[in-house]
């Protein structure tokens, strides 16, 4: 019963971080702003957030400004397409490198070279009185803050997308913008407000890795976790709820993974390493007639 509690306690502690970024660009995507630069996002966030907490002494502060971060990505990859109507993909994917040598740049900058690696501060773990006394799903309620963050913006987001005037204006953007601005939606500032929101909940989730799961920066610390949050917004079609149920599968998926790793298997670790990114293409061929999209993902509008 103990190893059975402390793996699903893993578990959710992992499911945080795709949540996040998955949520993130499912925000994005309902206004028809595709963005695959959670990765890039992540990366910066981590390195950032973790400097910002490490000298201040404070992991809200290191939060804080992996937000800031993630939300200021999103602003260059609104604005950029908004503006210049450069392609979606495009602007991603270069964020995404663009991010990935920002990164390990300021924390040499800054942190450098050290004997010791820098530890982030703790970051408060809280057991609701009760609820975490329930046997195995009791872990749900014994976790640190930012997985009760994300559990709040999870319904959070659900609730805005499916039982307000506001959500059902924001859906029917990433299905018809036209339509939305012939009816006196303002397309263009919705899709602002939707892109930084979910570049900041990305933002969140990169910082999330330093100070939760690693204790610590080092290079390349997302692993490919920003790539696998865009199958699971796919997987999910675009609605947060599912997002979350996805995260939870793929952060289970990575746990046993590693669990058999650490177990001293003969099986070859490389192949364990392989075996989230296999299971996004497994899910997303299984359940490839079930997926839906937003009608105007990835394109570009303009009122004239």
């Amino acid at each position: 019963m103990g190893q059975l509690t402390e793996l699903i306690s893993q578990i959710i502690t992992y499911t945080a971080i795709y949540a996040l970024t998955s949520i993130g660009i499912v925000i994005g995507g309902r206004t028809g702003i595709f963005n695959i630069s959670g990765e890039g996002i992540m990366l910066t966030a981590a390195s950032a957030g973790f400097i910002s907490a490490y000298t201040t002494g404070s992991w809200f502060i290191g939060f804080l400004v992996g937000a800031i971060v993630g939300g200021l990505f999103g602003l260059i990859l609104i604005a950029l397409h908004e503006t210049l109507e450069i392609n979606q993909f495009i602007l991603g994917i270069t964020l995404v490198i663009l991010g990935t040598g920002i990164s390990d740049l300021l924390y040499k900058i800054i942190i450098g070279v050290q004997l010791f690696a820098p530890e982030a501060p703790p970051v408060p773990q809280i057991s609701i009185p009760l609820l975490s006394q329930i046997p195995i799903i009791g872990t749900l309620f014994n976790q640190n803050v930012i997985v009760y963050f994300t559990y709040l913006i999870t319904a959070a987001a659900y609730y805005f997308f499916y039982h307000t005037r506001l959500g059902l204006e924001t859906r029917a953007i990433g299905e018809d913008p036209q339509s939305a601005d012939v009816v006196g939606i303002n397309v263009k500032k919705r899709r602002y407000i939707a892109t930084i929101v979910g570049g900041m909940l990305m933002g969140m989730a990169g910082t999330y890795l330093p100070m939760i799961i690693t204790g610590t920066y080092t290079t390349n610390i997302a692993n490919g976790r920003g790539f696998m949050a865009i199958g699971i917004a796919i997987f999910a079609s675009w609605r947060p709820e599912r997002a979350f149920l996805g995260a939870f599968i793929f952060a289970t998926i990575e746990i046993l993974a590693f669990q058999q790793q650490l177990s001293g298997s003969d099986f070859p670790y490389q192949f364990l390493l392989m075996i989230p990114f296999i299971s996004v293409l497994i899910i997303m061929w299984l359940f490839r007639k079930k997926v839906e999209f937003p009608a105007s993902l990835g394109q570009a509008y303009s009122r004239e």
